[in-house]
């Protein structure tokens, strides 16, 4: 149903009338948009829908009037008034607000061809709050409906009278004026509800006919009246933007209805609008701080537009952007150990989840690739692009590769500028000047090149690496490869299970049993994922402002996504657990948003015994659930062991 309205709601010309439709086959039965607890869109049968949904629904708010009251009108929107009887019946009895129930009980009734007992509740309603303009309008439409045309106009006007800002009798009331005396009637009708006392609808659509005239003064005038006499409803904003945006007046949405657009009070339609203007306007600061606002809301059926203006802005920001040159000499570099799984980081140290190598384990390095030369060298400050993100991310897959398959303790060497972000170098790095400053332990470690020429499906990529033997001081061996975008996957686990041959301490098991070999298909996001791991990791240990953070909210919901694709699959999970705890430590600003998925996520992970499960305290501490903090602590059992007692300090601690 959203999809079908959503271009009405934004102010779009309506496209021509379609054909009358066919009687629908039982195998081609309608289907209807619906959102699930993580805010996928989904699509069902009607007939599902009514019997897996809208009854039980009905049953479950049987008592709850508000509740009850915008099931029935979604209901209707959908076109299921005659399952809503018993629930109307029902609303009449409970609601403690009249006027609402016995006009949504006249509906029900009249769309199911129950006209007199239609009116009559509509009547018994007025006997009770008086003949307002809703009561009146809808029986303004049984009288309409029963072929008494004069009554059903005479009760019309009434309606207007009650209320000139009810939008149903209003335009109604216009719309029979046009068809008696043409667009001078419609018009006139208009200006007449417009001296009506607390008038303002009628004034919006004056406003939108002197737009669609080229009369831009005029319809401002009648704009700035509107929101300065602050009486106006929730959805008058968008009906402003849309009409100013099909006019061509894009200045003037920001001008007229930015200052007064409230997200939690106003359309969303009217915040897509903004949005849709700031991007017109190139106005990417002002766009991605209205973004946050709206993501805050949670509403399911505009978040993928969300994403959309997102990934915009961010592109925006792209093309705007111009490295910085910098003196290498002024920059403190730090070379960061990870010794773990980037994913095992920022979940409080777990280590009673997580096997752990043996101490004095032999090692295997892995350092950050270096960008193949292609004549564009300078020492600049830059964003993070895909192949910057891919020097970091192939060697932390492969160091992951080397924890799970090998009895090596594993570790990855990448350089930061501190409060900068991470270095990419060019050229072949020189592994004779690594030998002294790796750990005596260490018994191999891999340094290696990427380069990349094209962009997007078009990419075509070229890995390079080599593996050193720290006990002769040489270089063992090269692998190396190309491949498409496509098939980078491909060639990533080629490489990966050459080097493994070459290394050797091969595990027939992995050190977890819930860990799985990513395949080809999975490699791609998940290298994007360690990458972005990775960054999250700087700013959680404050080696990186949140600043420099392109596309915050996609880092933490990309993992997200990965585990709702596969959802038999351990780590992903885990990764976007790992993800909401590093927000945490550097104070994210949109964990609120993720409190309702993360708790879904939760629910279906102990469904099906999932490792992630076991980590829900975490989830708790995140999202400031003490309550059921506290509870657990206090109900463990008595042979907990210390180690994940001592966890649960750590993460209460927080």
């Amino acid at each position: 149903m959203f999809k079908r309205i959503l271009s009405a709601l934004t102010g779009k010309n309506e496209s021509p009338a379609p054909a009358p439709a066919q009687p629908a086959s039982p195998s081609k039965e309608e289907l209807i948009t619906v959102y699930d607890a993580y805010g996928r869109e989904l699509q069902i049968t009607r007939s599902d829908w009514r019997e897996k949904m809208l009854q039980p629904n009905l049953e479950l708010k049987w008592d709850k009037p508000d509740e009850l009251y915008t099931i029935i009108v979604s209901a209707l929107n959908d076109g299921f008034a005659a399952d809503l009887v018993p629930a109307a019946d029902r609303l009449l009895v409970i609601d403690t607000i009249p006027e609402r129930s016995h006009t949504i009980h006249g509906i029900v009734l009249m769309k199911n061809g129950q006209l007199d007992a239609a009116e009559a509740t509509l009547r018994a309603g007025m006997r009770k709050v008086g003949e307002t303009s809703t009561l009146l309008t809808n029986l303004a439409k049984v009288h309409a409906e029963s072929g008494d045309e004069a009554r059903s106009h005479e009760v019309l006007w009434q309606a207007v009278q009650a209320d000139p800002n009810q939008d149903n009798g209003l335009l109604w009331w216009a719309t029979i004026q046009r068809d008696r005396d043409g667009e001078a009637g419609y018009l006139q009708a208009l200006r007449t509800a417009a001296t009506l006392p607390g008038s303002w609808r009628a004034q919006l659509w004056l406003a939108r006919h002197h737009l669609e005239h080229g009369e831009v003064d005029q319809a401002r005038a009648l704009y700035a009246e509107v929101l300065a006499g602050g009486q106006y409803d929730s959805s008058t904003l968008m009906m402003i933007s849309g009409d100013l945006g099909n006019n061509g007046q894009v200045p003037l949405i920001l001008e007229l209805v930015g200052p007064a657009f409230d997200e939690k009070k106003h359309d969303p339609m009217a915040g897509l609008n903004l949005l849709r203007a700031y991007q017109h306007l190139g106005k990417a600061d002002e766009g991605e701080a209205l973004l946050g606002r709206m993501y805050a809301l949670g509403h399911a059926p505009i978040k993928q537009h969300l994403n959309q203006f997102a990934q915009a802005f961010q592109e925006m920001r792209k093309q705007a952007a111009q490295g910085t040159p910098i003196d290498p000499a002024e920059l403190k570099i730090t070379t960061l150990a990870i010794t773990q799984p980037i994913w095992h980081y920022g979940l409080r140290n777990a280590d009673w989840l997580f096997a752990q190598k043996p101490e004095g384990a032999p090692e295997v390095g892995f350092f950050a690739l270096s960008k193949m030369p292609d004549g564009s060298e300078r020492a600049e400050s830059q964003r993070e692009d895909d192949l910057g993100r891919y020097t970091r991310a192939i060697p932390l897959y492969l160091a992951e590769a080397a924890h799970y398959w090998s009895d090596y303790a594993a570790s990855t060497y990448i350089l930061v500028v501190e409060g900068g972000g991470p270095i990419l170098t060019a050229g072949e790095t020189d592994g004779n000047a690594l030998f002294d400053i790796v750990p005596p332990t260490m018994k191999y470690f891999v340094t290696g090149e990427l380069g990349c020429r094209g962009e997007g499906e078009a990419a075509s990529w070229q890995i390079s690496l080599s593996l050193w033997d720290c006990a002769t001081r040489k270089q063992q061996a090269t692998e190396s490869g190309h491949a498409t975008n496509a098939e980078l996957g491909s060639l990533v686990l080629k490489l990966e299970q050459r080097l493994m041959a070459r290394i050797g301490l091969k595990r027939e098991q992995p050190l977890d049993e819930f860990y799985l070999h990513p395949t080809a298909e999975v490699l791609a996001p998940y290298l994007t994922e360690l990458g972005q791991a990775f960054m999250l990791t700087l700013a959680a240990n404050k080696h990186m402002p949140t600043s420099e953070m392109w596309g915050e909210r996609a880092m933490l919901e990309w993992p997200l996504n990965m585990a709702l694709h596969w959802p038999s699959v351990e780590v992903p999970k885990l990764m976007y657990l790992s993800g909401l705890g590093k927000a945490l430590d550097y104070g994210s600003g949109v964990l609120p948003e993720y409190k309702e998925r993360s708790l879904q996520l939760l629910k279906d992970a102990q469904e099906v015994s999932s490792t992630a499960a076991r980590l829900a305290p975490l989830v708790w501490r995140v999202f400031g659930m003490q309550d059921e903090l506290d509870t657990h602590r206090k109900t463990l059992p008595a042979d907990t062991t210390p180690a994940y007692r001592a966890w649960l300090e750590r993460v209460m601690e927080i």
